[in-house]
């Protein structure tokens, strides 16, 4: 249905990636992953159409109906959102407009003309098509998708104005998922939703029948979703089967061989180099030396892995608080008549890892800013142990940086003082790379300030660490960056994420938030599915909640054991790779060795005719000359036989 044919595209005047062929087919389901600034964006809008490439073309079938979400928000109106996404499918926007204007128009003509009987005819062939398209439902439909994504059933007559750029977000996507498009374009999806909305859009697109290719940063999503990989790195565009995990292992399996061929082909030019070096002035190796230089000149150089930088930093530890770090008694919260919690019992003690989880609305961020401060609470009380620092992170974090400075500035005025090249590293992990660093943070995007003020906070720890959202506008290394910070923090942690890999890598306790109360889980987010799916099945109820890892049409492969899986397919790689070249090896030598024995008598022979005393003895120099040909012969007929070996050798390491 759509098809990139040896496309390329430049930036600058550098290629963001040169001669991609890739084709989506019905029912595919493919996800974009790579480093930030490699060309993801670009690539969707190339399918798109948006976006020109420089060379190859884009093929696209006719009628096919394409759903597509940006980045970036479109304009909006004032119109109730409902009404908002309802009116987002063209065609059966088209379809209601005439049958009204042939309602209309029926109305003014005699029932039994002519003109009657054909327009009733166009009326009923429309009425059957809006019938096919589940036109009449549109509305009810609507309002479910709408629910899905967070929204009340009173946010519906609420007109797109009055909602915040997450939300009006939110609002693209039901429009999308509505029209049930043949093709969905889906860049970041999941970076305005809350976990309770990103696991409907889970559930919502694993049902949808088109074919799918989405960016994303959820190592999760990816996983229970695509069953195709496309990576955009470094110029190149490559693609693996399988989901996302099936991507890191196959791609690190790839990179062992590659970098064993590179390694086993350096060793082999380093010999054949050291043989040319030696013999180079001898006349009797002259040809042997020529053919080496001859195997130089054509052998196809193996180029080693280009891999990721890897970021390795010491993240600076907080200073110890006591034992109890936080306890809250009979906690009561209103906004205006909602009451969000009433008789509210929580405590959280040093070393506690906690992620809150639960239904929009139901408290989760209102639990967070009371438990920093940021907004008071009605009755009851919240106690603090001693030596508690509080550090907050959520999006309006990034107001209260200084404007006038440069990212590296504002950086630095965290302290301890850290070294500048400590601050450049993690700066670097966070996506402010080169002369980054160096821009006014005036001109950063929301995004960008988000990902700087998250800097500050690990540069800096506090001990009870409370963070909203903090992977929004991170790509999947800076995650991984985020994952290894948190994983090292020592202090008290409370998190709220829709990032479940990272729930699950960080946590040790989960908290679920419903109906205005608490209830603690022990273990991290698998953990805690595992224990809601269980109390569901006991009763007789469906599965709740989809365990992490677990792929369409897959059984579940927990972290623990892809880890054990990878360790084991590379070792049968590597062992399969050994026995394929041992009897290759051991030939060689051999050969090495005989080649080493016959080039010794040669010289032997040539010592002895130089000798002039040899031509008083006829018999033995007319034994040497007889044996002289046939040893070059023979040591001819050994250099062939090793260079196929080695050519046979070279093959095999290869991918």
């Amino acid at each position: 249905m759509l098809f990139l044919n040896n496309v390329t595209k430049y930036f600058n005047g550098r290629p963001l990636f040169k001669g991609v062929s890739i084709s989506i087919h019905r029912g595919d389901r493919v996800g974009i992953v790579g480093p930030n600034g490699a060309g993801k964006s670009t690539l969707l809008g190339i399918m798109e159409g948006i976006v020109s490439c420089d060379e190859g073309e884009v093929s696209v079938e006719k009628k096919i109906r394409m759903g597509v979400l940006h980045q970036e928000l479109s304009v909006g109106n004032d119109t109730p959102i409902l009404e908002e996404v309802t009116n987002a499918s063209d065609h059966l926007k088209e379809i209601r407009r005439r049958l009204s204007a042939l309602e209309i128009k029926l109305g003014s003509v005699s029932a039994d003309s002519p003109e009657a009987a054909t327009l009733l005819e166009e009326h009923g062939r429309l009425q059957s098509e809006f019938e096919h398209y589940d036109g009449y439902t549109l509305e009810s439909r609507g309002l479910k998708v709408l629910q899905g994504l967070g929204f009340s059933s009173q946010d519906a007559s609420r007109p797109w104005s009055e909602f915040s750029g997450g939300w009006r977000m939110r609002v693209e996507l039901a429009k999308i998922l509505l029209a049930d498009p043949d093709l969905l374009l889906l860049d970041e999806p999941t970076n305005h939703l809350d976990l309770d909305s990103l696991l409907w859009v889970e559930n919502y697109l694993n049902d949808f029948k088109g074919a799918l290719v989405l960016v994303s940063h959820d190592r999760a999503f990816l996983n229970r979703l695509v069953k195709r990989i496309i990576e955009v790195d470094n110029g190149k565009v490559s693609c693996f089967s399988g989901n996302y995990d099936t991507y890191e292992t196959t791609k690190k399996m790839q990179e062992e061989v590659v970098l064993a061929s590179y390694r086993n082909q350096q060793e082999k030019i380093k010999k054949i180099q050291a043989f040319i070096n030696q013999n180079r002035v001898k006349a009797r190796t002259a040809s042997r030396v020529q053919s080496r230089v001859k195997m130089l000149e054509k052998m196809e150089l193996v180029q080693p892995p280009q891999r990721p930088k890897t970021v390795r930093f010491s993240f600076p530890q907080p200073t110890r608080s006591a034992k109890r770090v936080v306890e809250m008694r009979n906690v009561v919260k209103r906004y205006g008549e909602l009451e969000v919690y009433r008789g509210l019992n929580l405590y959280i003690d040093r070393g506690d890892r906690i992620g809150l989880v639960g239904p929009n609305g139901a408290g989760k961020s209102t639990l967070m800013k009371m438990l920093a401060g940021v907004i008071p609470y009605d009755e009851g009380s919240i106690q603090y142990g001693q030596n508690v620092n509080i550090g907050y992170f959520a999006q309006l974090h990034s107001e209260s940086l200084n404007s006038e400075i440069t990212v590296l500035e504002e950086a630095c005025t965290v302290g301890p003082k850290l070294p500048e090249q400590e601050v450049r590293n993690l700066l670097g992990a966070f996506l402010f790379s080169g002369d980054d660093v160096l821009k006014k943070v005036k001109v950063l995007s929301g995004g960008e300030k988000s990902r700087l003020a998250l800097t500050k906070i690990l540069l800096n720890p506090p001990n009870f660490l409370l963070m909203d959202e903090p992977t929004n506008h991170l790509d999947i290394p800076a995650c991984e960056v985020l994952e290894q910070a948190l994983t090292q923090y020592q202090g008290t942690l409370v998190l709220i994420s829709h990032d479940r890999r990272l729930l699950d890598q960080v946590c040790n306790a989960i908290i679920e938030i419903q109906d205005g109360s608490v209830e603690r889980y022990v273990g991290n987010y698998s953990d805690y599915c595992s224990k809601k799916n269980a109390a569901h099945l006991q009763n007789d109820q469906p599965r709740l909640i989809p365990q992490l890892y677990t792929v369409q049409g897959a059984a579940p492969t927990p972290e623990k054991t892809s880890k054990k899986d990878r360790r084991r397919k590379e070792a049968q790689a590597r062992s399969t790779l050994f026995k394929k070249q041992q009897p290759l090896k051991r030939e060689i030598e051999q050969l090495e060795a005989l080649l080493a024995e016959k080039e010794a008598r040669k010289r032997e022979i040539e010592t002895q005719l130089s000798d002039p005393s040899i031509y008083d003895q006829k018999e033995k120099l007319r034994a040497l000359l007889e044996e002289s040909p046939l040893l070059d012969g023979a040591i001819r007929e050994l250099e062939l036989r090793w260079e196929e070996l080695q050519a046979q050798l070279e093959a095999q390491s290869k991918v």
